[in-house]
């Protein structure tokens, strides 16, 4: 189980990183019973003469499995994993006018929480701040990306967004072990090469 998490992790590190990214979703995105993950694909946000770039990735539900302190009071709040609180994004895929599709690990929230009578997980046009996971210092990265990914993993045996997902992160990796694999045989060959 663990396994297709570290892959997902060690694919999210060999990725290609584009820092900031500001994206609009294109389309609403319904909430949907006994459904934690939802596929976006998402334009980003700039002015109307540039050429812009596309995204996809996944809408995750989370709830706070952590503690955390009020900071205008102190008080120190219990964990409620069984109440959700949001949605994570994860952008895993930028297409961008001429140039080639890039493999990103770029993550956000939803704007707004989605619960308390909300209909959406993500309405059409609605903005998402996201930044490259690791470029962000560990104590600043979301407390929610370990729960994130284990929802990830444990739905996609009977969620198709999550089971694409997965399965672009093990290609990834995959992909990357080849990739090294021969770098390094090709770097033992020029080591070993008989100096003229």
């Amino acid at each position: 189980m663990l396994e297709a998490l570290n892959v997902i992790f060690i694919a999210a590190t060999i990725a290609t990183q584009t820092l900031n990214v500001v994206a609009r979703a294109d389309e609403d995105i319904l909430i949907e019973k006994d459904v934690k993950v939802y596929a976006v694909s998402m334009t980003e946000q700039a002015p109307l003469w540039a050429k812009k770039c596309k995204y996809e990735g996944v809408m995750v539900e989370f709830a706070r499995d952590w503690e955390e302190e009020q900071l205008s009071t102190g008080v120190i709040l219990p964990p409620e994993p069984d109440k959700p609180i949001g949605y994570a994004l994860i952008l895993n895929k930028e297409r961008c006018p001429e140039k080639e599709e890039r493999a990103i690990f770029n993550i956000g929230e939803s704007p707004s929480s989605p619960f308390f009578g909300r209909k959406h997980v993500l309405r059409q046009g609605n903005p998402v701040d996201t930044r490259a996971y690791w470029s962000q210092k560990e104590e600043h990265r979301p407390k929610w990306m370990p729960q994130v990914l284990r929802t990830i993993e444990a739905e996609a045996s009977k969620n198709l967004s999550a089971q694409r997902f997965v399965e672009e992160m093990i290609s990834r990796a995959e992909a990357d072990s080849v990739s090294s694999q021969t770098s390094r045989a090709e770097a033992d060959q020029v080591d070993s090469a008989p100096a003229n």
